[in-house]
């Protein structure tokens, strides 16, 4: 232990810099050493500020003594060792403290922690501390809230010493507790008490107002009558969190629900409490908690879905593959095309987290799509051309793959995103296109509150540290600035307007404006501010407002790259109802078909279909009414112009999805393949009706050509030297046969090739 530290001038002469040694006992550090114990049930809790020679307790709850000899201090530890925390769960096993006079005798303290009360400086003044007589240990959350609550003491004492200058010390404890209470009213959350004895209910002015409810009706707010103003879908829930936080031990409750308001709607509310108080049998008595009105963020929320519902309908309808994949080349998310595929090579579909290679697929394969990811990984974005021979199938295939890198917010590379078109039809055709990626992003983050007070000229009376994140600066800093000099210049009108309407009395909620930061940067607020008339004080609190910012531009940009991907895409995107009439197209049908979109609405799909192909894609059509999604073979489908093409459809069950109430219908042109397959086929019965008429031609020739070898072969002397030449020459005769044969058979062929060539 480093005593040195103890005897420090500049800590000693900060702890006296706060004149608040030996002062008379203060409700405010009363109720934070009730609450700390409260937090850590335990018996005992303390604010105690060491000297040179003692500790004196500014609060002893639980401990009817004032302080000990320096001695006796565990507290002492804490700032001889230069640590923010010190928790001995068993004092007697402890070589430090089991002789202590407190351990060995009266009040026999088994167990102690202590979170360091740091000045601003750096310097430690002593703890705010919890004791019990016996041993114990504590969970993370009650030592997170016994470090808040000790930042918070330091807080007051800083607030104590800037009163005690600029007010010639006449600010008391009821000022202090007024500007506490204010502060929490800036921050536009209530505040409850339920004594549930007698099922009565305190609401501050917050609360009150979130609630929808007035002073004169309070009284008779049962819990009854609260339960028949929520919403009947949120209600079960709402009561089981109840009633689950009502039985001991209870670590509280939290819930979202829908209340309703005197004008018949419903006002999203999120409601968080905890028993403070229970009887000697386990019966809850008194309750706190807070209330927060989340209107706008749930209606923000359901519209980000709706977008999201909306771009996950398009991407799943087309035939496509997209997908993503970790650093681990395990898959994050994939679209129903590539699941489809995946499924049909090995026989399941890969989950989510599953590395994305197949033991149904060969070594070589394999090795080649590894070579692609760390390709991505290692020189970014890129596409590949495959070429893909079907042994199944008469013809070739063509894909286009490409890889790109995927980023968190941060600016972290996580993985790769991969898009892959079927592109045979553009091979084909001499036409490549290149189709477009989506990236789905995460919702934004929210950062530390700033709480402030300034003068009614505009200075910073107090700050809490967050304007350090915020805006580079430490509080004392801004302290005694003016808050214009740091607004940006093009939002100073704008702020002083706002500002003198929160003068006249009006509370402001959900201010905007832009701050300057220390390193230049600009950085939008959003504000939350009240005026005290009595204490000629602007209570004020704001966040920053960059994450909003980025969503409200993630969004835009989310349905622009939606409003591309239907617009100018190669594929047609059609919505239709259970009988096939048009209720939207998208502007590539003019491309396609040379028909607007405009043209298409209120029309039937099936007055464009061919009469020999209409059986069929009605028949197909009506079997998505009991399945999710039907592939249509290529048929053709009347053009603008008013010759057939021939389109490939997938179309998707959407009747359901409020946002679309529709089928989706994904149709592309396929015209040049059709052709060309129909003229593979074409040439394909040619040569075979060619190889059968000419089969019986060279059938002759040769059977009298293996006639004259085997004759030869059995000679054994019989044939004399002229039979012999006379053989011979029908031999020749036969094979100059056979040879014309085969000249005819190959010029027939060509022929027909360059017949069908033509």
């Amino acid at each position: 232990m480093n005593g040195s530290n103890i005897l420090d001038t500049n800590r000693l002469k900060t702890l006296m810099s706060y004149d608040i040694m030996d002062t008379h006992p203060e409700v405010i550090y009363d109720e934070i050493t009730s609450l700390a114990a409260s937090i850590c049930d335990t018996p005992t809790s303390l604010i105690s500020l060491v000297d040179d020679k003692r500790q004196f307790f500014k609060s002893h709850h639980g401990l009817e003594i004032n302080g000990t000899p320096l001695e006796d201090s565990f507290c002492k530890h804490i700032i001889a060792d230069d640590v923010n925390l010190l928790i001995v769960e068993d004092t007697h096993k402890d070589v430090r403290f089991r002789d202590y006079n407190l351990v060995k005798n009266d009040p026999n303290i088994g167990f102690y922690a202590g979170a360091s009360l740091t000045a601003e400086n750096g310097q430690r003044l002593g703890t705010l501390c919890v004791l019990d007589y016996e041993p114990k240990q504590l969970q993370q959350a009650q030592i997170n809230g016994l470090q808040t609550l000790a930042k918070q003491v330091i807080q007051l004492f800083e607030l104590r010493k800037s009163r005690k200058i600029e007010e010639d010390q006449k600010i008391d404890l009821e000022q202090k507790g007024k500007l506490l209470d204010n502060i929490v009213n800036a921050t536009g959350i209530g505040i409850w008490e339920r004594n549930l004895i007698n099922d009565t209910l305190t609401l501050n002015e917050q609360a009150l107002s979130i609630y929808g409810l007035n002073k004169t009706t309070l009284s008779e707010f049962k819990t009854d009558t609260w339960f028949s103003l929520i919403h009947k879908d949120d209600l079960a829930e709402v009561q089981k969190k109840m009633f689950d936080c009502l039985s001991y031990p209870s670590d509280g409750c939290s819930v979202q629900y829908r209340m309703l308001q005197k004008g018949g709607d419903y006002k999203w509310i999120q409601d968080k409490g905890k028993v403070l108080q229970w009887s000697d049998n386990k019966k809850p008595q008194l309750m706190y908690g807070t209330v927060q009105d989340i209107t706008e963020k749930k209606n923000y929320t359901t519209e980000l879905q709706r977008v999201k519902n909306n771009q996950e309908a398009m991407i799943n309808s087309t035939k496509d593959l997209m997908w993503s994949i970790d650093l681990e080349y395990r898959l994050i998310t994939a679209n129903t095309a590539f699941h489809q595929l995946v499924n049909k090579i090995q026989g399941r579909p890969f989950n989510e987290g599953d590395l994305v290679f197949s033991d149904q697929v060969a070594a070589q394969v394999t090795e080649k799509w590894k070579s692609y990811y760390k390709k991505a990984l290692t020189s970014g974005p890129f596409s590949v051309k495959q070429k893909i021979q079907d042994p199944k199938k008469f013809w070739t295939t063509y894909g286009l793959t490409s890889f790109d890198l995927l980023y968190n917010k941060e600016g972290e590379k996580i993985g790769i995103t991969c898009f892959s078109k079927d592109i045979t039809s553009e091979v084909l055709s001499q036409q490549v296109l290149i189709g477009a990626k989506e990236e789905l992003q995460k919702i934004m983050d929210t950062s530390l509150d700033i709480i402030c007070t300034l003068d009614e000229d505009g200075y910073f009376l107090s700050i809490n540290k967050a304007c350090k994140q915020i805006w580079g600066y430490e509080p004392k800093d801004i302290i005694g600035t003016r808050y214009l000099e740091l607004v940006y210049d093009e939002d100073i009108k704008l702020t002083e307007d706002s500002a003198e309407s929160v003068l006249s009395g009006k509370k402001v909620v959900n201010f905007e404006n832009r701050y300057k930061h220390k390193n230049g940067a600009i950085v939008p607020m959003l504000w939350s501010s009240n005026w005290d008339k009595k204490d000629r004080v602007y209570y004020c609190i704001a966040r920053d407002n960059t994450e909003k910012k980025k969503a409200e531009l993630l969004l835009k940009n989310s349905e622009r790259r939606y409003k591309t991907l239907v617009q100018e895409g190669s594929d047609m995107i059609c919505i239709v109802d259970e009988k096939a009439i048009f209720s939207y197209a998208s502007p590539t049908s003019t491309k396609i078909l040379n028909i607007t979109p405009e043209e298409f609405v209120g029309t039937n799909a099936f007055n464009h279909v061919h009469p020999d192909d209409y059986d069929i894609v009605y028949s197909e059509f009506m079997k998505v009414l009991d399945i999710p999604q039907v592939t249509i073979k290529p048929f053709r489908f009347k053009h603008g112009s008013g010759h057939w093409i021939w389109l490939e459809t997938v179309i998707t069950n959407k009747l359901d999805e409020p946002t679309i109430n529709g089928i989706v219908v994904n149709s592309k042109d396929v015209t040049t393949k059709v052709l060309h397959l129909n003229a593979i086929e074409e040439q394909n019965a040619q040569l075979k009706k060619i190889a059968w008429t000419q089969s019986h031609i060279v059938r002759a020739p040769v059977a009298r050509l293996m006639g004259l070898v085997n004759l030869l072969t059995d000679d054994k002397g019989k044939l004399n030297v002229e039979e012999k030449e006379q053989v011979l020459n029908y031999i020749f005769t036969s094979a100059d046969e056979i040879d014309n044969v085969i000249k005819d058979i190959v010029e027939n062929t060509i022929n027909v090739i360059d017949i069908d060539k033509s």
